[in-house]
């Protein structure tokens, strides 16, 4: 996973399928290490190596925004097929970023990444929208450290709902450099979700071992 790749006449590789069994291994560990891109408008190219995701697994999910099968406006991207971006609001101020995956109501919230390229730009788009931001310079492992950090320092909003990863000119994937190893991913408890009842405590965050 990513299961199959197709090469663009950029060079860029990027997913032509995602998916996970349904039932089986969840496809939240092995977005680690793969190149989340983000072209500007100006043609800038922003990139960040995956580093922490939780997974969401669906109706039967009580911390999933699809738990009980409920379809909403606001969820479609959920029920699309993987590989379609689920963005949404948070406080009325914050987005976060998903990426559906295979199964109905199931999704990959994607938490942090470390930065690669484009620091600078994402430090002014970080500057820019922060709320109440104070004159400190971000450091750069600031940048990213969050879903809603992540998705100020992409200038990631509403408009990306329901985009697909696997065709997007302004947004994708793409395969991270091949180690010695594959990398140690830790499974944790997610975090925010004290409502859910058992399924607070159920390993489905996941994080590389050792990234800052």
């Amino acid at each position: 996973f990513p299961e199959e790749w197709g090469k663009k006449s950029s060079d860029c590789w990027r997913p032509s399928g995602i998916r996970a069994r349904q039932g089986g291994a969840n496809p939240a560990p092995s977005y680690a290490e793969q190149v989340l891109v983000r072209r500007l408008d100006d043609g800038t190219e922003l990139r960040g190596r995956v580093v922490e995701t939780e997974a969401y697994l669906g109706p039967e999910d009580e911390a999933a925004h699809s738990r009980g099968g409920r379809q909403t406006p606001r969820n479609r991207g959920m029920f699309m097929k993987p590989g379609t971006l689920y963005v949404y609001l948070i406080y009325g101020m914050y987005f976060c970023m998903n990426v559906s995956s295979q199964g109905d109501g199931a999704c990959v919230l994607l938490r942090a990444v470390e930065p690669l390229g484009g620091l600078e730009a994402m430090r002014q788009l970080r500057h820019t929208l922060r709320k109440g931001a104070a004159g400190r310079a971000l450091k750069d492992l600031e940048l990213c450290n969050g879903p809603s950090k992540l998705c100020q320092a992409l200038a990631i909003d509403k408009s990306f709902d329901q985009r697909d990863l696997a065709t997007d000119e302004a947004v994708w994937l793409e395969r991270g450099p091949l180690g010695p190893s594959e990398p140690a991913v830790v499974a944790a408890a997610r975090v925010g979700i004290g409502h859910a009842g058992e399924w607070a405590l159920k390993p489905l965050r996941f994080y590389v071992q050792g990234s800052p």
